[in-house]
């Protein structure tokens, strides 16, 4: 087996030299769930891989790490008789829901692939630099969870807040054919716009700031002590269960821009790829997820409130 560029799993084009690209190389993109062992070089695995597949891995680490030459040995010698084999994987609450919110993304994504060419017209400035923009959410919307994963609840909010300001921003500028115009509209003066659209906008965006700008009922839930000594969180299970219903929250948000957006061209109605988008991204209940999640969590005041903004976007919408 050899080393590739491509195991990164997104499609690179080269920018820069040579040696700009040698001295900064982009890491794969691919994040793992737990490591392999406790070796001195890192090894990472899902645990929805195939327990023989880690089992194998595992000992393949271990036998580096013993200066030993046989594989077999070490199987035979250490790892005889341990299961591997994880319960109901897939079916885990995080899986389930990180997957259903990259989902709507994706159906954004497709379809702001095919509606310019349904309206058999040339985009609007706004229009077209808008769809570019609404083009990396389904990207920037992997990172943030990517941090939510590890529990890390502000860097999660960090780029969560970026993109609710890019839908702002892309709802704001949409009809405008005017690139001065364009140039000159800041994303953060455009929840306003957004919010007119999508209340609950505006109550999850004044949520995210107080956690990007390190308000006191925000950053008080870090300070945590041990032993007579003050000590701060940088990650945990309930910040990782909060990040997940922010993004839940932001994803239920993201599906009424992008029915905003869409219904506005009435030419679209009738057509098959507007039915199918409509139907498929209908279905994600952002208000049932974010209740299951607080069901595990009644102590949250965070989820909570998550809860109850998302309640509002599902009554507006």
């Amino acid at each position: 087996m050899f080393e590739s560029d491509d195991i990164r799993g997104e499609k690179e084009v080269p920018v820069g030299s040579e040696q700009l690209r040698a001295a900064f190389p982009v890491f794969m993109q691919k994040d793992f769930e737990s490591p392999v062992n406790n070796a001195a070089y890192k090894v990472g695995v899902d645990k929805s891989y195939p327990a023989d597949l880690r089992k194998m891995i595992s000992a393949a680490v271990l036998t580096y790490q013993l200066n030993n030459k046989s594989i077999d040995y070490v199987l035979r010698r250490y790892l005889k008789g341990k299961d591997y084999t994880e319960k109901s994987v897939e079916e885990r609450v995080d899986r389930v829901y990180q997957h259903a919110c990259l989902a709507q993304a994706s159906l954004l994504q497709k379809m702001l692939e095919k509606y310019p060419q349904l309206t058999q017209r040339e985009p609007r400035i706004g229009e077209w630099i808008g769809d570019l923009t609404l083009m990396r959410i389904s990207y920037s919307l992997q990172r943030a969870f990517g941090e939510a994963n590890r529990g890390a609840l502000f860097e999660s909010v960090a780029i969560a807040r970026m993109i609710l300001e890019q839908l702002a921003w892309t709802v704001a500028v949409r009809d405008s054919d005017d690139p001065i115009k364009v140039q000159k509209l800041p994303a953060t003066k455009s929840i306003g716009v957004l919010s007119i659209k999508s209340p609950a906008a505006g109550r999850l965006y004044g949520w995210m700031s107080d956690h990007a700008h390190w308000g006191y009922e925000a950053h008080y839930k870090v300070i945590t002590s041990e032993n007579g000594f003050s000590e701060a969180w940088l990650f945990n299970h309930q910040f990782k269960a909060i990040a997940y219903a922010m993004l839940i929250a932001l994803t239920v948000i993201l599906t009424q821009v992008a029915y905003y957006i869409l219904q506005e061209y009435r030419e679209l109605e009738d057509t098959s790829e507007f039915k199918l988008w409509n139907y498929q991204s209908g279905g994600f209940d952002g208000v049932a997820m974010i209740e299951k999640i607080y069901d595990l969590d009644k102590d949250s005041l965070d989820i909570l409130t998550i809860l109850n903004i998302v309640k509002v976007a599902a009554n507006h919408g």
